[in-house]
């Protein structure tokens, strides 16, 4: 990720007038823009299926899901692109702040970044119950999910058979849902 550092902090409204001119995408945190990495077929597959997937299983429920150019801003102020999201209702012009569920398709340039710096950004966000992160190459998945007393348990999941569970969306998915054209 190349990161480019700002003289002053950003508003909002500059943030997004930035993006819609950028031909790359830039995540806003602590003040500095990282560039995001272009995507592989794989990754662009992934995120189509999921997308599509989760979208079947939310169709006629009140969540809202977006994709990889719609933002998610946490209480510092920070705004991430995540590849999938299930929010609340009534999300904002150009991001939300009220995620349940995060998607993340990992790549080698962003496995690390993606599992321990952005998922601790992301445990900043209130709402967000689950983080499922799932590798292009191979039938791998990292599902987090946040318990009653706000601590994260962890599983992986290398099975296709196997269901990972959301239930505060009354959805369910496997590996076979995930990787299976």
């Amino acid at each position: 990720m190349k990161i480019i550092p700002l003289q002053y902090r950003m508003s909002e409204d500059e943030y997004f007038l930035f993006e819609e001119k950028a031909e790359a995408k830039h995540e806003l945190i602590n003040g500095n823009l990282y560039e995001m990495s272009g995507v592989s077929i794989f990754h662009n597959n992934l995120v189509l299926r999921l997308s599509m997937f989760v979208y079947s299983l939310l169709k006629g429920s009140e969540w809202q899901l977006t994709l990889e150019n719609f933002k998610v801003k946490n209480s510092d102020g920070n705004f991430f692109y995540p590849d999938i999201a299930v929010c609340y209702p009534n999300v904002q012009k150009h991001y939300s702040e009220k995620p349940i569920l995060i998607i993340e398709v990992l790549s080698d340039t962003t496995r690390k970044y993606e599992l321990v710096d952005k998922f601790i950004q992301y445990q900043k966000l209130e709402t967000l119950d689950y983080y499922l992160c799932v590798e292009q190459e191979q039938h791998v998945a990292f599902f987090y999910q946040k318990q009653e007393d706000g601590e994260w348990i962890a599983e992986t999941f290398t099975k296709d058979d196997q269901q990972i569970q959301f239930p505060k969306i009354s959805i369910s998915l496997s590996l076979k849902n995930i990787y299976t054209p």
